[in-house]
């Protein structure tokens, strides 16, 4: 009798909840509405419109609808959306969130508020702005590579180079003295029919200030750079321009090192980027299997880089005041007491920092074929 009353009451479980009994969140929106309000938009993922990998007989559907609400807070809208739905929201699935250029510049403090409180958050959730647009509008893109926008983005923030920003990243640089946060944007910018509503771009990185406002953008060449120096980038390829003509560079194992200096009443940073690169192209009369004029080359490169990232830095310090690289960080690990002097100052005092920038880029690869083929008639052609 005792054996039979224990596989009663330890056979079987009793609160376990099915997985069709879940309706798994894909990909959040955040928007603000011209009446002040706030939007929010869920990417759920519906089972039965899946289609084959191998293009079988699938159903021409999406595989997810695109659920809105509108009110005053996170939660009353995560709620409004439940009610819309058979089944329990579940948010571990959740891989991106994209938030619209107007709510991002109006702030946003009590948006991040709710991520930092509930527990069914996936901090390594990737979080981006939507340049131009709304948040919305990137839900409900098409793509060809892969039946979820918010998979698509998350997989081209990465190739594309731009930091792979999580919402962890973001609260925790809100959370620091000495650094402002960034995230990067998303751009629905189709160039012909076939592309609209089915590509987007990641190019351009959002600069946000210490209450979480949206103050200015950079993009291209300059938000790899700003990446660089914040030690996040690890790969890029630049095309650089020179005298003798251009060279194509795959650019790897990219780091940075920042010292700091007290000199007086002047606040100094010297920042050194290192890397290795390896030639892709070469569209000039140069013999890169040379040594002497490869680290010419080497050296002139360094050069030109270095100046053009002190510019970087530069006009974010004139134009924006936002330390999004982190400097005042290191000023606060060097000289721990000094910063207690001027961390409540810090936005002041960074567009007056004196910034050094020193580039070490190694070329440790001409390629396969290491001599140019040479023009027929080119004076510079070596027996």
């Amino acid at each position: 009798m005792l054996l039979l009353i224990q596989t009663v009451i330890l056979s079987g479980c009793w609160d376990r909840n099915e997985i069709n009994d879940y309706a798994f969140w894909i990909g959040t929106a955040l928007d603000l509405t011209e009446s002040g309000k706030l939007q929010k938009s869920a990417q759920i993922a519906v089972p039965a419109d899946f289609k084959s990998i191998r293009g079988g007989e699938g159903k021409s559907q999406r595989a997810n609808i695109v659920l809105t609400a509108t009110g005053k807070s996170i939660v009353d809208l995560t709620q409004q959306i439940q009610d819309k739905l058979p089944r329990k929201v579940f948010l571990g699935h959740r891989r991106a969130i994209f938030i619209g250029e107007k709510l991002a510049r109006n702030g946003l403090i009590d948006v991040m508020d709710q991520f930092t409180r509930n527990t069914d958050t996936r901090l390594r959730t990737d979080i981006f702005v939507v340049n131009n647009g709304e948040g919305r509008e990137v839900l409900n893109i098409n793509s060809p590579f892969n039946q979820f926008s918010s998979i698509v983005a998350v997989d081209q923030d990465r190739y594309c180079r731009l930091g792979d920003t999580a919402l962890r990243d973001v609260l925790i640089d809100a959370g620091r003295d000495g650094i402002r946060p960034s995230m990067p944007m998303v751009e629905i910018s189709p160039m012909n029919k076939q592309e609209k509503d089915k590509i987007f771009d990641v190019r351009s990185v959002a600069i946000f200030n210490k209450d979480l406002k949206m103050v200015g953008e950079v993009s291209g060449r300059e938000s790899l750079e700003l990446f660089w120096i914040k030690g996040v980038l690890r790969n890029q390829f630049v095309t650089e321009e020179i005298e003798e003509g251009s060279i194509s560079l795959y650019e790897s194992n990219l780091k940075q090192t920042i010292r700091t200096q007290f000199e007086g009443d002047k606040l100094k940073a010297y920042i050194k980027l290192v890397g290795t690169g390896r030639v892709l192209e070469n569209n000039t009369d140069i013999d890169l299997s040379l040594s002497a004029e490869r680290v010419h080359i080497e050296n002139k490169l360094n050069a030109i880089k270095a100046k053009r990232v002190e510019e970087t830095i530069q006009k974010l310090q004139t134009k924006f005041g936002q330390d999004v690289f982190g400097i005042g960080e290191e000023f606060h690990r060097e000289h721990p007491y000094r910063w207690k002097e001027i961390r409540n100052h810090w936005d002041d005092l960074f567009p007056t920092v004196e910034v050094a920038v020193d580039v070490k880029l190694d070329i440790e690869s001409t390629g396969d074929i290491r001599k140019r083929i040479v023009r027929k008639g080119d004076k510079g052609e070596r027996e």
